[in-house]
């Protein structure tokens, strides 16, 4: 969040959920970190995405908010 006068802020509340490590190039985490990516046109460079994935032993944080608040929500 952002304002002209920089004291704008937004807090979310709730549960962290962390994924298995990413372990090879296409199994779940892998998929869907490219999921959160909207994929590569071309399919080497998808590829290497998940082989990189998998090689930086890469999770995936799932957020689930029970809670936001904040002083700038409604625009």
């Amino acid at each position: 969040m952002s304002s002209d006068d920089h004291m704008a802020f937004a807090v979310a509340e709730g549960k962290a959920e962390l994924s298995e490590v990413a372990a090879e190039a296409g199994d779940a985490v892998t998929r869907e970190l490219l999921a959160m990516m909207g994929g590569f046109p071309d399919p080497a460079d998808e590829a290497a995405f998940l082989e990189q994935m998998a090689k930086d032993r890469r999770v995936v944080i799932r957020l689930r908010v029970d809670r936001l608040y904040g002083t700038s929500l409604g625009g």
